[in-house]
């Protein structure tokens, strides 16, 4: 995706978006739709020309790639052995699109009829259902009423799946645990297979779904590596903003709104360099204080998890050893030449969706499957294994984001207090009991190696316990930063416009009231399109009261 009609010069806008990632992308690509509007979409990071970003399976190495990647890192976790948690996030055009695992996921559906139960009008399930559609372009279920057909965003299967994707089938069977065709369709609860954002064996990033037309609009205007420091008033009016590129500070400035979407870390640290927090803690950095609201950078959520893995004397799951050496020379020609094969999927391409004790009303626990050995930092390792990643998904751990000072250079302090509340450890402990029982069941004998995490030495609550402080890290979905709600203590109303001041809404995974149960692209990308017709003044799509 190029940076096209980046004059240096042109600063003066009808909306300025600030964010290339997920939400920025769909923003502006609907905005520019309508040639009399002028809008600007402003990314720290570089454009996504880098040859990784476009392979599916190019996460393994960008997952910690040092340029195009934020690279946060929590605050020492003092419920998960003090340690320090990766936090990985895009920093390039598509934002964390670009290097995320491909995974198309939208959650429960109860997660949005609580929205809306909430008190955050039309964002029930029936109302967002039609923005998911109109989003999306599904290559496999084209007829299903939960799906749509020529969106922007194509979804389809993996090119293949590894055979342990029909041993765990066979497996969740054995122990009387239900299937579902559909993750994203009627019923989420069941194990399945994962559909994944790729178009032609290459990744479907928020950029090339919702930027390829709009890159070449005289009407929107992209600048790359720009970092925002702050947001400019006219009394408590948004008119702008304060940029650095290449060193050099400069304003742009927006005639009607100004539009966060840098998403659950950068937006609420963007708002207090702006002066708008919680007072106090403004002052203590010397920033003048706009408006005071203290939930700024507060209720971050992000899902936790910890594995159950095995090795195995097979070569069946992918993985690197000297046995695989001309399957490997064979991978690569064949995504080479046809855009087939390993390179064209994800690594994670089935899994499961379950309550892990009675009386839920939706499930608790999504179990991701490991086709491969896994390595200490996430991405496949050398040699060859198997089994299940648990994760927790409506954690009742809540943190914040603060400042480091004023400096947009800094990262912000983000402290996810995972494990903060004794509830989610022995939610994830029973989540892991679980992903032993399937992975103990006969189906998988053909392949069963010894267990090397937790280890068959590790069968008591409290040692598993322990294993979990040790091993746990996030699935990278931080939400809940700048969260919308009714009340006027909430930071943004359920029209995404910030309280407190005019012309500046926030439009991103911040939003997000409460974690939903399942992976955040899908959703922010949603959240875009239906925030794009709010903007527009466009009245909403009709609900769909019939699913």
């Amino acid at each position: 995706m190029s940076a096209a009609h980046a004059t240096p010069g042109d600063t003066d806008f009808d909306y300025v978006i600030v964010g290339g990632g997920s939400a920025g992308c769909v923003l502006a690509g609907r905005l520019s739709e309508d040639p009399n509007l002028r809008v600007c979409l402003i990314e720290a990071g570089p454009p996504d020309r880098h040859p990784l970003i476009h392979i599916p399976l190019g996460v393994t190495w960008l997952i910690k790639h040092p340029t195009l990647n934020w690279r946060y890192w929590s605050q020492p976790q003092q419920h998960v052995d003090g340690r320090k948690v990766f936090l990985p996030r895009g920093r390039v055009l598509g934002g964390s699109s670009s290097i995320n695992g491909s995974i198309y996921v939208r959650g429960h559906r109860s997660d949005y009829d609580d929205w809306a139960a909430w008190g955050n009008s039309g964002w029930s399930y029936a109302d967002v259902l039609p923005y998911f559609r109109k989003s999306e372009n599904n290559e496999q279920f084209r007829a299903s009423p939960y799906h749509g057909v020529g969106g922007p965003l194509n979804v389809t299967d993996c090119d293949s799946y590894n055979p342990l994707t029909d041993m765990m089938l066979d497996a969740a069977d054995s122990l009387q645990l239900p299937r579902t065709e559909d993750f994203n369709g009627r019923e989420q609860e069941g194990f399945g297979r994962r559909q994944v954002t790729t178009r032609g064996g290459r990744r479907e990033s928020a950029a090339t779904a919702f930027l390829k037309d709009a890159d070449k609009r005289k009407n929107l205007t992209i600048i790359c590596n720009a970092l925002v420091s702050h947001v400019a008033f006219d009394g408590r009016r948004a008119v702008g903003v304060e940029i650095v590129q290449a060193g050099t500070p400069r304003r742009i400035d927006a005639r009607r709104e100004i539009i966060l979407s840098a998403g659950a870390f950068a937006s609420p640290a963007i708002l207090m360099r702006s002066g708008i927090g919680d007072g106090a803690e403004l002052k203590r950095h010397g920033i003048d204080v706009l408006h005071h609201a203290p939930q700024v950078g507060r209720n971050l959520q992000d899902h936790i998890s910890s594995p159950v893995q095995y090795s195995t004397p097979t070569t069946i799951p992918y993985g690197i050893s000297w046995r695989t050496v001309p399957w490997l020379t064979k991978t690569i020609m064949n995504y080479a030449l046809f855009r087939r094969g390993l390179l064209a999927n994800t690594g994670l391409q089935a899994g499961g969706f379950v309550r892990s004790k009675p009386g839920l009303d939706r499930p608790d626990i999504q179990f991701i499957l490991l086709p491969a050995e896994r390595s200490a930092d996430g991405r496949m390792g050398i040699g060859h294994g198997y089994g299940l990643i648990t994760l927790l998904l409506r954690p009742k751990s809540s943190g914040t984001v603060s400042l480091a000072g004023t400096d947009p250079e800094l990262a912000p302090v983000i402290d996810p207090a995972f494990f903060s509340e004794p509830d989610d450890l022995d939610d994830l402990l029973r989540g892991l009991r679980l992903a032993r029982r399937i992975l103990e069941a006969p189906a998988w004998d053909s392949v069963r190696g010894a267990e090397i995490h937790p280890g068959p030495q590790v069968q008591t609550d409290d040692a598993l316990k322990d294993y979990i402080r040790a091993s746990a890290q996030t699935c990278f979905h931080p939400v809940g930063t700048c969260a919308m709600g009714k009340n006027a203590g909430d930071v943004v109303d359920p029209q995404l416009r910030l309280r407190g001041v005019e012309g500046l809404r926030v439009v991103d995974a911040s939003i997000i009231p409460r974690m939903i149960g399942g992976n955040t692209n899908a959703p922010v990308i949603m959240i875009a399109e239906k925030a794009a017709d709010m903007i527009r003044g466009r009245a909403p799509l009709p609900a769909d009261q019939g699913v």
